[in-house]
């Protein structure tokens, strides 16, 4: 979690090997919560889920 110019950033990593990409229902549902942006990046090695929220 970081702050800057009065929002946060949320991170989520997960370093299990072999994960499949990100259910195409989540972001959906985090984008519904109110966030301003949100997104997903999902490599060999590892998959991040990242949201940014204002405070």
């Amino acid at each position: 979690m970081a702050d800057q110019d009065r929002q946060a950033l949320i991170l989520v990593l997960s370093h299990r090997a072999g994960l499949a990409v990100t259910d195409q229902r989540v972001l959906p549902a985090v984008a519904a919560l109110g966030v301003t942006s949100c997104g997903a990046d999902t490599a060999q090695d590892v998959r991040r889920l990242w949201a940014v929220l204002d405070l």
